[in-house]
């Protein structure tokens, strides 16, 4: 369980797939990390958001057929 500081300033034992959606409507001002209180309008916290990755993707094979499997 995670404790939890809601912006009401009310405190509450959350699990994790809990705390992640509170955190995505915005509900949580602050965590505590296993170190640490984590205030989410001040720290860096994992997001949800897609950022685009602008490289080659170099996972695609560019040929007409599949590559060898390797080792086979």
């Amino acid at each position: 369980m995670i404790q939890v500081v809601y912006k009401n300033g009310k405190e509450d034992l959350v699990e994790q797939k809990f705390l992640d959606i509170l955190l995505h409507i915005g509900e949580v001002q602050e965590f505590r990390r296993s170190d640490h209180w984590v205030n989410v309008t001040e720290d860096p916290i994992r997001s949800n958001q897609n950022h685009a990755y602008h490289g080659e993707d170099r996972r695609v094979y560019s040929g007409t057929e599949l590559p060898p499997a390797m080792g086979v």
